[in-house]
């Protein structure tokens, strides 16, 4: 079962979105975690077609912990702006802002955070490609051995069971959504086996600390299950 990565992973390092877009770097201060530098490139709001970049001034920025039931360390950034939410991967963040892009509105800029944040593009060694997609493969298993155990261990209760089937069954197409723009992804993977080893480990803590549903979840799969029932 894949580990959760520690902070120290993605320290000192400049880790971009989709590979060649917005980027980010982190520090420490004493023990705490830190955005040393920020920078975002997205859509110029007063000339259309045209792109934008913007540095965040006032850096370092701090960052909030935040509970997270994915097993994964989860911080939130302290810029008003665009204060977003991040998971941290293997040398990697994984970005979420309810779907929401941020409007830099002082800089006439528009950028969208969410998605992976890692390895440029001109950083991932061609000789690494087919060490990637190996990895990728032994994780799946894990994922799919992970996931039949937790099935059987909630096979009993049917809001669960459902919740935990619709999610699994939902993991592969976000999966492709969410890469299908990262640099170089067809050739390597990259941004392919950091989300399978996140879906790995949130599989595992499931399995460990038990599935908890999210607020209106049991209640929308119960009116499902009566639907389903009412037309036996």
């Amino acid at each position: 079962m894949p580990k959760a990565p520690a902070e120290d992973a993605i320290v000192g390092k400049i880790i971009k979105r989709d590979g060649e877009g917005s980027a980010i770097e982190f520090s420490r201060a004493g023990v705490d975690l830190q955005v040393a530098k920020l920078t975002f490139v997205g859509d110029d709001l007063r000339r259309s077609g045209e792109a934008c970049r913007v540095e965040v001034a006032g850096t370092p920025l701090k960052l909030t912990a935040r509970q997270s039931e994915t097993g994964l360390r989860r911080y939130q950034i302290a810029f008003p702006a665009c204060a977003f939410t991040f998971d941290v991967l293997d040398g990697a963040i994984l970005v979420t802002n309810e779907g929401k892009a941020c409007e830099l509105k002082d800089a006439g800029c528009r950028a969208d955070p969410e998605g992976l944040w890692g390895m440029s593009a001109d950083e991932i060694d061609p000789k690494k490609g087919e060490e990637m997609l190996g990895a990728r493969a032994r994780v799946e298993k894990t994922v799919r051995s992970t996931f039949r155990a937790l099935y059987d261990q909630n096979k009993k209760e049917k809001a669960i069971r459902n919740f935990i089937v619709k999610e699994q069954a939902g993991f592969s197409s976000w999966r492709e959504e969410v890469c299908r723009s990262y640099a170089r992804e067809p050739d390597f993977g990259y941004c392919a086996l950091r989300l399978t080893e996140a879906r790995a480990i949130a599989l595992g803590a499931q399995l460990a600390t038990g599935v908890k549903l999210p607020p209106g979840v049991a209640e929308e799969v119960a009116a499902e299950n009566t639907k389903k029932d009412a037309k036996k």
